[in-house]
């Protein structure tokens, strides 16, 4: 019964043990640079990825849920287990894909952004517009256009930092979402009635939003 249970339980250790080791590398990337800013270095030259246990984590569950699929598919009958494992296959090899391909590389004031199609473009720091802090993610405006966004698997402390070094504006997204609420108003206006004999106007009102 032990055996079941520790079974049961060991995908959930599994995320756990990920996460963990991903915070550990975090701050152990986050005490090299406190020395490195001590002494007075700054690095110009880095690159964002997604962190490598993290994408073989994504790797394997790719595996698992394509197996799963497939063995559920030619053992049962009920096509409920094969759509639920694909669904998770399907998401896993999609987060796959973007953990392999997404990439930023920072090369002095040069940025290089590679999306997770491949799709690459070149910009520099000072095209930047402002970034928009949503959650643990960070959403990059480049020439007043959201460009892309860097996810919270993705140790982004160097690039935010280069960010306030050059004094770049950082927004919260809630700010702006309450900033641009919009208030309703009623605006009464007049029309002509057709129909009638004697034209006559009637008053009536249109809604419209005040951003």
């Amino acid at each position: 019964m032990f055996l079941e249970i520790f079974i049961q339980m060991l995908p959930y250790l599994a995320v756990f043990a990920v996460l963990g080791y991903i915070g550990r590398i975090q701050q152990k990337k986050a005490k090299e640079r406190e020395e490195e800013q001590k002494k007075g270095i700054i690095r110009t030259c880095y690159v964002l990825k997604t962190e490598k246990i993290l994408t073989i984590f994504f790797i394997v569950a790719v595996v698992l849920f394509g197996g799963a699929t497939v063995l559920s598919a030619l053992q049962q009958k009920d096509l409920l287990p094969p759509v639920g494992f694909g669904i998770f296959f399907i998401i896993a090899l999609i987060g796959t894909v973007n953990m392999i391909m997404w990439k930023l590389e920072v090369n002095g004031d040069e940025i290089t952004w590679r999306s997770t199609f491949g799709k690459k473009r070149t910009f520099h720091f000072e095209d930047i517009t402002y970034c928009e802090m949503k959650g643990n993610s960070i959403r990059v405006y480049v020439n007043g256009e959201k460009l892309f966004t860097i996810d919270s698997g993705i140790d982004d402390s160097e690039f935010m930092e280069d960010i306030e070094r050059r004094k770049i504006p950082i927004r919260a997204y809630w700010g702006k979402r309450k900033k641009n609420k919009r208030k309703l108003h009623r605006v009464f206006c007049t029309k002509k009635r057709k129909g009638s004999k004697h034209s006559r106007r009637e008053k009536y009102f249109v809604r419209t939003w005040i951003i």
